[in-house]
């Protein structure tokens, strides 16, 4: 469930919908008041004007917030924790948006009627220290001119375990124009490791004046435990937990259920497959151990749904094998007694990982093809009794923002929708895969999920939250030297690869450098002279239909491969890159590409974080999704990962 296309220069969020997460107060009060409360972290991710936080960094340091419900000034209330570890190279800091960095044209704060700034700090051990940095509108594109204040200026005896109040004087920040602000920033700069709480963060036109009570509106309420809300899990070995002979299997998932409060099971359902005369024809593996296997998770109080899919089933020619793959799990259905049958149907379906979805012009058709496998399937299960269609998509195929909405904007059955608003009407429940370690922040768990929350709120469905524990292996990925981004679009077009993810037998990779689009196979994990030698051969035939070594007069390689190493170089999610040439012996020549890493990014999973890491942070998801209607609990992926990870390993 790892992304394998690379699409560069990602949109900003738009914050927009976030306003649902905070209360609506006045901009400031005119005359201004005595103190101009900007941040007080009861109202969720958002201040009272859209604005967002989030840490920064840069590895091999890294920062962390957390709304954190139990070290508060007020009681009930939150403070914003900052845990973050500090090395000699990287950096880590907390940045804190005034107003809504996607606002057209940028507003900014303008607090030219206060003279201070305040905030309160605790400190987990004390000592720590940081620098204090206000950016107005010059900053925002010269960080240079940013002024900074060490916060020992205004702490001589340093942050302590109780909470202090911080005051520094707005005239120490030479050259700030305060009428146009955009954002306070934390600057971790000694290495180290942190952990501190901030609270009241305001402007005051006197240093003695008080943050009124007044200005602080209420918390959503306490929130029910984690163990209150519906909680799913993938399971995609399925080898051990069917074997008879190994019952030990099954008592230590059913148990491990039990314990962590899991209520439903995606099942993964293998199948063997045929076809005859052109028709697809499904048969689940092994049906007689899934029926005891069934009966008793019913008799444990789980629902289980069967899991299936690939990316293909989302082109239409491939359309039939999704069909039979729900009327094989429905056949199944109707041969079994009432206990020994699947709840419903559950699709792991992801056109984005196909090479046609790197195409602008084909992406739209491919997302109508996909939202027309899922109402055919969806109309397949509706004629069996008590038994549901739904499907995993990211939680981004829920846009917030204008350029990402028009991206994933498609006409489906008359409407014109974004892909996952079009998903949330044909289903009544979707799973979305809101895959960051972190629950809060502009880029957490939280801010993802909220615009699918709210679109699925208006239409009375349900949504649930997905969060990953799993972390993929480096894979080495080939790519063979690219072509302009118009060409290879027109050779994409006629290659017949457009709805397809595995190139023989290896998968495809898109690389995109605004420039050039590369094509790219990933290397397999165990190499020996064999798979080398079909693997180059594979590279080659993939090479002449859309690699620039078939015509190099046109396309010179050498300044292409220099345009894909500084886009390399600044992807985060790739390292290293080194050349290679393969002889061709057909065309006799040399066919030039580079070989990169792909790594999966450390926020998406909680792999590695430990217990009480994913525990806080999914009841800070819980606390604050759970106050939209359509929340319809975790789904955590997936059941070995997440046991090694509650288990330490």
């Amino acid at each position: 469930m790892f992304l394998s296309l690379r699409l560069r220069r990602l949109p900003k969020l738009s914050l927009l919908p976030f306003a649902l997460l905070a209360s609506v107060c006045p901009l400031a009060a005119e005359p201004p008041s005595s103190a101009l409360l900007v941040w007080h972290f009861e109202q969720g991710i958002t201040n009272a004007w859209g604005g967002q936080y989030n840490a920064f960094m840069r590895e091999p340091s890294w920062a962390r917030t957390y709304l954190d419900p139990s070290v508060t000034r007020s009681s009930p209330g939150h403070s914003l924790r900052l845990t973050a570890h500090r090395e000699a190279d990287g950096f880590c800091r907390l940045w804190m948006d005034f107003r809504p960095g996607s606002e057209a044209p940028r507003q900014y704060l303008d607090a030219s009627a206060y003279h201070y700034l305040s905030f309160w700090i605790k400190g987990q051990k004390g000592g720590e220290d940081f620098d204090i940095e206000l950016t107005d509108e010059a900053g925002v594109e010269n960080e240079d001119s940013r002024p900074r204040r060490p916060l020992r200026a205004y702490l001589p005896q340093g942050v302590t375990t109780a909470w202090r109040e911080v005051v520094i004087p707005l005239v120490d920040f030479r050259g700030l124009d305060r009428r146009r602000l955009v954002r306070l920033s934390l600057s971790i700069t000694k290495p180290g490791d942190y952990r501190f709480y901030l609270d009241d963060i305001a402007f005051k036109r006197l240093k003695t004046a008080l943050v009124p009570d007044a200005a602080r509106p209420r918390t959503p309420g306490a929130a029910k435990p984690v163990a209150d809300f519906h909680r799913a899990m993938w399971v995609w070995n399925t080898k051990d937990l069917l074997d008879p002979d190994q019952p030990e299997q099954a008592n230590r998932f059913f148990a491990f259920c039990s314990e962590n409060h899991i209520g439903e099971i995606y099942l993964s359902v293998k199948f063997d497959r045929r076809v005859a005369e052109g028709v697809p024809q499904y048969a689940i593996r092994t049906p007689e151990r899934h029926r005891p296997f069934l009966v008793r998770a019913h008799q444990e109080g789980l629902r289980i749904e069967g899991l299936a899919g690939t990316p293909e089933w989302a082109g239409r020619g491939n359309h039939p094998h999704a069909l039979a793959a729900v009327d094989t799990i429905l056949a199944f259905n109707r041969a079994s007694p009432t206990g020994a049958r699947f709840d419903g149907v559950h699709f792991d379906v992801e056109p984005y990982t196909l090479v046609g979805y790197s195409d602008p012009q084909y992406r739209p058709q491919l997302l109508v093809a996909f939202l027309e496998m899922v109402s055919q399937c969806t109309a397949r299960v509706q004629t069996e009794p008590h038994t549901r269609f739904s499907c995993d998509v990211p939680a981004w195929f829920y846009p917030a923002g204008s350029l990402e909405r028009e991206r994933l904007t498609v006409t489906f059955q008359g409407q014109e929708k974004t892909a996952g608003e079009h998903l949330t009407d044909l289903l009544e429940t979707v799973t979305i895969m809101d895959y960051t370690n972190q629950a809060d922040g502009a880029r957490g768990i939280i801010a993802r999920g909220i615009p699918a929350l709210s679109y699925a709120a208006a239409q009375g469905k349900k949504i649930v939250v997905g969060v990953e524990t799993f972390l993929e292996s480096d894979s080495i990925i080939s790519y063979v030297s690219g072509l302009p981004t118009d060409e290879f679009r027109r050779r994409l077009a006629t290659s017949g690869l457009s709805d397809r993810l595995f190139f023989e037998d290896f998968r495809m990779s898109v690389f995109s450098d605004d420039v050039n689009v590369h094509i790219g196979l990933s290397a397999p994990r165990e190499m020996n002279d064999t798979k080398r030698a079909a693997y180059e051969s594979a590279l080659l035939r993939l090479s002449r239909q859309l690699g620039a070594a078939g015509d190099p007069e046109r396309y010179p390689v050498q300044p292409v491969l220099e345009i894909a190493r500084a886009a390399v170089a600044q992807d985060p999610e790739l390292k290293g890159f080194e050349t290679f040439e393969i002889a061709d012996p057909e065309t006799q020549r040399n066919v030039t590409g580079f070989r990169t890493v792909r790594r999966m990014s450390p926020r998406i999973t909680f792999h590695g974080l430990g217990r009480e890491v994913f525990e806080e942070e999914s009841r800070s998801a819980v606390e604050w999704l759970s106050t939209q209607p359509s929340f319809g609990g975790l789904a955590i992926h997936f059941y070995e990962t997440y046991r090694e990870l509650l288990e330490g390993k």
